[in-house]
């Protein structure tokens, strides 16, 4: 009774540390108003998802044209973001973060013409205008939150905001739905439009206004830049942070467990049909991988800083691969348990990896990784939503998310094993 006692109390404490340490974070005014900001934007990324898979489906006649649609999507981001990534590192300001939300606002609202012009043609050049302006949407916004996140809170920010874009693939459809099927299309593409508009109108409501730069914020901590990143002019491309070699062997990691979780999605169909749950299964599935999700983003943000930021992170990757490998042929329960983990393992690598590059990464070149990242996702999703399918039918399930998930559990350890010589580093900054 004692020891069961003595570890309620513990957890309690530990509880009160993570509380304390989230709401220290949001105290801030800037910051605060971000996150809640990122919050609505990611919300309304997926706002309108399910009146474009109907649209899709209707304008092209069945499933063929809700694939080309999201293939017009995952093809606009692999062209623009890495153009996009060195626009933002040249032009980086609140200003062009505003003008961009207002770009998105726009042509989120512009979709309402399908309603009276129902052409595939223009819903495939709509979707093609709003995934470039959210190219540099992305990489804008988290340099405005490294510059405004103080740097012992940078991790507790992004377990936020990467908690939110979880909870957003979750909320955003169902509010999306709930509006389309009273109102129609219409007033779901209208209030897309007002979510971006109002992350617009919150960025102007930031210390400073929209006359505040990244140029300007750096100017006013030049005693504290540290000299190698005033002396490195090189740093100022993708060939020089391609050239690093935490960042290389992160990214390619990265990309294969991207490649494995988004073949494991195109076969949950086939999982559920197996346990007999049907299509409702799915719904089950997305909810364990949202859940671990979300609580592997809480517990990255809110952990004490390690030595060496990357070993954690490669560990979780590892997780992640043969936690998916376990899905594949597991019972239910088992199946189930292996998605939450999957999950927890995916947010927390993500976060402690960013929050590493954060700190190790000229703010020149900042944009620019966020693009190969969120390249390196789109990738891996990309191969992942094809390989997944053909695999499976040659091999069945088990055996394909097995071969699958081996690059990646290597990968991993490979990161693992190299991290132990990348230690922590003091923040960077460059011009």
């Amino acid at each position: 009774m004692f020891v069961a006692s003595e570890r309620l109390t513990q957890a309690g404490s530990v509880l009160r540390r993570v509380l304390d340490h989230y709401r220290t974070l949001l105290a801030g005014h800037d910051v605060a108003l971000l996150l809640g900001a990122g919050v609505v934007s990611e919300i309304g990324d997926w706002f309108n998802i399910v009146a474009l898979i109907s649209l899709s489906y209707s304008f092209g006649d069945g499933a063929l044209g809700v694939g080309g649609m999201f293939a017009t999507r995952m093809v606009t981001r692999l062209l623009c973001q890495g153009p996009a990534g060195a626009f933002v590192d040249r032009h980086a300001s609140r200003r062009l973060l505003f003008t961009s939300q207002l770009i998105m606002a726009i042509v989120a609202s512009s979709f309402a013409f399908l309603v009276m012009v129902p052409e595939l043609w223009l819903l495939y050049g709509l979707v093609i205008l709003l995934e470039a302006t959210n190219c540099i949407v992305s990489p804008a916004f988290m340099v405005e939150l490294k510059a405004e996140a103080p740097v012992e809170q940078r991790a507790a920010a992004n377990g936020v905001l990467t908690a939110s874009m979880s909870t957003a693939q979750l909320v955003g459809p169902l509010l999306g739905a709930l509006v389309l099927a009273p109102f129609g299309a219409a007033a779901v593409f209208a209030l897309n439009g007002l979510t971006f508009l109002a992350v617009a109108l919150a960025v102007t409501q930031l210390k400073g206004g929209l006359r505040i730069t990244r140029a300007v914020a750096l100017d006013q901590d030049e005693p504290q830049r540290p000299l190698i990143a005033r002396s490195d002019a090189g740093a100022i491309s993708y060939a020089w942070l391609l050239r690093r070699q935490d960042l290389t062997l992160y990214l390619l990691a990265c990309l294969s467990v991207a490649l494995l979780v988004r073949a494991t999605i195109t076969l949950f169909v086939v999982r559920a049909v197996v346990f007999g749950i049907g299509d409702s299964g799915i719904g089950f599935f997305y909810a364990a991988v949202g859940i671990g999700s979300i609580a592997g983003s809480v517990v990255a943000g809110a952990r004490a800083r390690h030595a060496t930021p990357l070993y954690p992170a490669a560990i979780a990757m590892a997780l992640c691969a043969t936690a998916l490998a376990v899905f594949g042929v597991a019972g239910i329960v088992l199946a189930v348990v292996a998605l939450v983990i999957a999950g927890f393992a995916t947010d927390f690598y993500e976060v402690v990896g960013l929050t590493y590059f954060q700190n190790s990464i000229p703010d020149a070149v900042y944009a620019r990784f966020i693009s190969v990242f969120y390249l390196a996702l789109s990738a891996g999703g990309l191969v992942g939503a094809l390989v997944g399918p053909a695999l499976e039918q040659m091999f069945g399930v088990g055996t394909s998310l097995l071969v699958l998930a081996v690059p990646s559990l290597v990968l991993a350890l490979v990161l693992a094993v190299m991290s132990r010589n990348w230690q922590v580093t003091e923040p960077v900054r460059g011009t």
